[in-house]
């Protein structure tokens, strides 16, 4: 039995799907004007026409097909595509969700409506036509209602008791908005309906006051609540609200009437609801999609049109009124800051209420920064970048990290008064990957406008072009927000990652602003904007117009405190914010601080020049040096606050530069953070003293720095260089108290000029220790060669030999046996001290040639003795060394010893490590000795007095070797 009435109602069923088609025409909109249809009316009857206005009433006409007073189908969504600019906004008093759901109760007749909204709260009404209740017409209220998660506002009506919710959606396209009925229950049969939506609600302002003539209309009051007539508007019930002129003292009074709700004329303004799009010139197209619940769609299209028809094209466009201005966080000189840029409509009259005409909101605005205002380097520090494809994941629905990284964040985005919500929409501000983004650009932003709960979702782009000589920023924003709203405000990032940098003195500084409204893609406003710097850093003393401070500090020193070990060397130079910025550097480093460039090639001139044409990144990944030729790396930190942006850098040896025979460059990518601002090449002449062979580094020689790269000046605050080659610097075998010194040039007022650019010198401790431990024993020896009897004049080698490992020698004085004397009839030829810094002296000067072997070098410093003239008695004699492009100048005082013998004294010999030092001096008829004994007859003994550069001494008594002949007149072996 069961299984019968199963088959029976199958059958039923069956039966019943299959006669539709033929009781029903198709799902749809009834053909042309029947179907879908609006107008836009004045008061007087007349179209609307004019831009910004708040229209007397619009009315929307639905019909969907029908057969026999019946829907043919369902309906179950209705979306409404509004003119772009058309807004509805949402400034009247709401209905709550608990009065819209509660029946209204009428004095007049049975209510078939189902809410009890309070007057105040309708925005309309709407004549609803479906076969419910015997298929009449009925007029309803409709009413603002609490805005739905996900929607700004929402509009409602609920007749026979069936609520009716359409919500509002702000489209991303342009702007316009879109009204969504969704799900309309089945339970009423649903034909169409007439909307009609008020203007402005509460009151109509007259077109002109006289005393009169009242200042204020109450048009709609009839319609409201109960006064509302569900059988026919055209007959109200209720008393309407008047203005009665009265005196004294003249003025008009307000009477309220039956149903006169919020129509109070004592209100400032009322708000309005309706407002029309501010552009110009072109109709206004509307678009209504309907889906029935079998999932059959039909999209029409309607132009708003007149009451007497014709389609309505707005005309008249309101000049965008707005004031736009720039704040930075800070007043003070050189600080790092963030900026505030504002813009706010500034119509004449309130533009969402009832006297006011709103103008087009801003679709680009642009800003040119004040001079003095710069990028902060210090911003990149640990930032990342958007990229093309993360902004375009970026939705309503978006979680955090899903578009934009939040590492690419640097401000903040608000958008207040949007459709005159009391409710800001937030948003964010990131940093757009540098170059790949909609300009091609270094600096670009994408803004992220997003509310999930008004269902509010919007972007824009901007683009900071930074001027390549001066760095003052132009920015520029586009595809702003085109629905309206009252005030924009875009705020950069403060704080230790600043984005900005404050000028660099006190005073008032202007900017330029321009805006461009949509209304109008040829109309560019202009105004300034004014930026006050009173106070200096700190909040000291203000600048008083004359060139900062500039006092920039040093540390320096080995990694390895032990002397006469390698060791890696570190220079630290920094300043201060407040300071100018660093244009040049120059370092002396501490006397018998040395390198050993033996070996090591140098990175070539061109390899120099080809670096300056790659990125930063290309330089990072293929480096244009050699690695063969690197002796250390840098570090180069820039930016303005407590956080620096740092970028690496090589440190190469290279070849002979600016009149130097040896140079250093380094070589940065300069990658802050997500900007790849290229590389910067810094040169720098290596200058030795010819006395002391102490280095040091010379700015005359050398590249400036720059201090600006990509139109970003770059801050330079902090410059460290590791000079860490392994076996490559060796310290002093000295452990006196020494110094590392550095000047340092300053930007000066002009930044392009070096004329007015100060110096400043820094110096640091340098000492170190162990020197106990590292020993003095050198060996020396003599020997003669030639004739050894009296009045011969024999040649002379000294072979200077230090222990490996042990201290460098600092003063040698060598006093030979009173058997050797100054040949002085050979002293006629004596170099000037001009001839010898001009590398022509004499050849009859020369005494001989010497020979200095380092492990410094790959081949042995050369050079000839000569006699050199002096403020002393007798002439000097001097070692003109030279080898790898260097010179070293050992100058010898010559005189009597004590003995009567002839005595060289070398008081300054340089802290450099050598494992053989030799002089031979000349004899026969140049040569410097003659002797005036046979030097065979007795043993022939010098004096030799050694101090080393850690004040150990060594004296020696070296006997003098010669070649003396034996008694049978044959030579035998030299005498020892």
């Amino acid at each position: 039995m069961r299984a019968l009435k199963l088959v029976a109602l199958a059958a039923l069923l069956a039966g019943f799907c299959a006669f539709p088609s033929a009781a029903f025409g198709s799902f749809g909109l009834q053909p042309g004007e029947q179907g879908f249809h609006v107008t836009i009316e004045n008061q007087d009857g007349s179209a609307d026409a004019l831009s910004g206005s708040h229209p007397y009433e619009m009315h929307v006409h639905l019909a969907l097909n029908e057969s026999g007073g019946f829907s043919d189908g369902d309906l179950r969504d209705l979306h409404l595509h509004l003119p772009a600019g058309l807004l509805l906004t949402p400034r009247v008093r709401t209905c709550t969700s608990e009065d819209f759901h509660t029946p209204r109760v009428s004095p007049y007749q049975e209510s078939l409506s189902g809410e009890s909204c309070p007057n105040a709260s309708q925005v309309g009404v709407v004549a609803v036509h479906s076969s419910y209740k015997g298929g009449s017409t009925r007029w309803f209220g409709v009413f603002q209602l609490s805005h739905p998660h996900g929607s700004p506002e929402a509009i409602g009506f609920s007749p026979f008791g069936i609520p009716i919710v359409l919500s509002t959606h702000i489209r991303e396209a342009d702007g316009g908005l879109d009204l969504r009925l969704e799900n309309l229950s089945q339970q009423i049969d649903f034909t169409g309906f007439d909307l009609t939506l008020w203007g402005t609600p509460y009151a109509t302002p007259q077109v002109e006051e006289p005393p009169f003539v009242p200042p204020w209309t109450f048009p709609h009051d009839n319609e409201r609540g109960n006064c509302l007539n569900e059988v026919n508007p055209a007959e109200p019930f209720g008393e309407p609200a008047q203005l009665v002129w009265s005196s004294p003292p003249p003025e008009w009074k307000y009477i309220a009437g039956t149903c006169s709700g919020g129509s109070d004329p004592t209100i400032v303004n009322p708000p309005s609801f309706v407002s029309m799009p501010t552009s110009c010139g072109a109709t206004m197209p509307w678009q209504a999609t309907a889906t029935s619940w079998a999932g059959e769609s039909e999209e029409a299209g309607a132009l708003s049109e007149g009451p007497a028809g014709g389609s309505i094209v707005p005309g008249s466009c309101v000049e965008p009124n707005s004031a736009a201005e720039v704040h930075l966080f800070t007043e003070s000189a050189a600080a790092p800051t963030g900026l505030i840029f504002d813009l706010r409509m500034l119509d004449g009259n309130p533009p969402l209420f009832a006297s006011g005409r709103i103008s087009s909101p801003a679709r680009e605005a642009s800003m040119s920064l004040p001079e003095g205002i710069s990028i902060n380097p210090s911003l990149a520090a640990g930032l990342g970048v958007c990229s093309e494809a993360d902004f375009a994941r970026e939705a309503l629905d978006s979680h955090e990290n899903e578009g934009c990284p939040n590492r690419s964040k640097i401000g903040t985005v608000s958008l207040e008064g949007l459709l005159g919500l009391e409710q800001p929409v937030k948003g964010s501000v990131y940093l757009a990957q540098p170059y790949a983004n909609p300009f091609g650009s270094l600096v670009a932003v994408y803004v992220v406008f997003r509310d999930s709960d008004l269902g509010v979702f919007d972007t824009a782009t901007g683009v900071l072009e930074p001027d390549p000589h001066t760095g003052r920023l132009k920015a520029r924003f586009e595809n702003l927000p085109e629905i309206y709203y009252s005030h924009f405000r875009l705020t950069l990032r403060e704080g230790q990652r600043s984005s900005l940098v404050a000028p660099p003195a006190c005073g008032t500084y202007v900017g330029e602003l321009g805006l461009t409204p949509y209304s109008d893609p040829e109309l560019h406003l202009t105004d300034l904007s004014y930026i006050q710097i009173t106070e200096g850093e700190g909040g000291g003393l203000c600048p008083d117009g004359s060139l900062s401070p500039f006092h920039p500090a040093l540390e320096a020193g080995s990694l390895n405190s032990q002397a006469g070990a390698f060791s890696p060397f570190y220079l630290h130079m920094t300043r201060t914010d407040s300071e100018q910025e660093i244009t040049s550097y120059s370092a002396t480093f501490p006397p018998g601080l040395l390198a050993r460039i033996g070996g090591i090639p140098y990175c070539s001139d061109a390899a120099i020049e080809a670096a300056k044409l790659k990125t930063g990144t290309e330089e990072l990944e293929h480096p244009s040096c050699p690695k063969i030729s690197q002796i250390g790396h840098t570090i180069a930190g820039y930016g303005v606050g407590g956080t620096l942006a740092y970028a690496p850098g090589g440190l190469y040896l290279a070849g002979p530069y600016h009149g130097s025979p040896l140079s250093i460059v380094a070589v940065d990518s300069a990658l802050v953070g997500p900007f790849d601002l290229g590389v910067v090449v810094v040169r720098s002449a290596i200058r030795v003293d010819p006395f002391t062979a102490q280095a040091s580094i010379d700015s005359s020689g050398s590249d400036p720095i720059p201090h600006i790269l990509g139109g970003i000046p770059l801050h330079l605050r902090d410059i460290r260089v590791y000079v860490d080659r392994q076996g490559f610097t060796v310290n002093p075998t000295s452990c006196d108290v020494l110094e590392t010194h550095s000047l340092l040039t300053g930007a000066g007022a002009d930044l392009a000029s070096t004329a007015d650019d100060p110096s400043a010198t820094s110096s640091d401790r340098y000492q170190l220790l162990g020197c106990q431990d590292l020993g003095f024993a050198p060996r020396f020896r003599l020997k003669l060669k030639g004739g050894t009897t009296r009045s011969k004049y024999p040649s002379l080698r000294a072979i200077y030999e230090p222990r490996s490992g042990q201290a460098n020698v600092g003063y040698a004085q060598v006093t030979l046996p009173h058997s050797l004397f100054l040949a002085q009839e050979h002293i006629g030829t004596v170099c000037t001290n001009r001839d010898f810094a001009a590398q022509t002296c004499p050849v009859n000067s020369r005494l001989g040639f010497a020979k200095a072997e380092t492990p410094l070098l790959d081949e042995p410093m050369r050079g000839y003795v000569y006699l050199r003239s002096s403020s002393h008695v007798l002439p000097d004699i001097v070692a003109d060394l030279h080898g790898r492009g260097f010179e070293v100048e050992l100058r010898g005082r010559v005189d009597a010893g004590p003995g009567g013998g002839l005595r060289a004294t070398f008081e300054v010999l340089p802290d450099a490590p050598v494992t053989r030092f030799t002089m031979h001096l000349f004899g026969g008829k140049h040569g410097l000795l003659v002797n005036s004994e046979d030097l065979c007859a007795h043993p022939q003994r010098a004096l030799a007095r050694f101090i080393a550069q850690d004040n150990a001494t060594e004296q020696l008594r070296p006997r003098i070797k010669v070649k003396c002949r034996s008694g049978n007149g044959k030579r035998g072996r030299g005498r020892k």
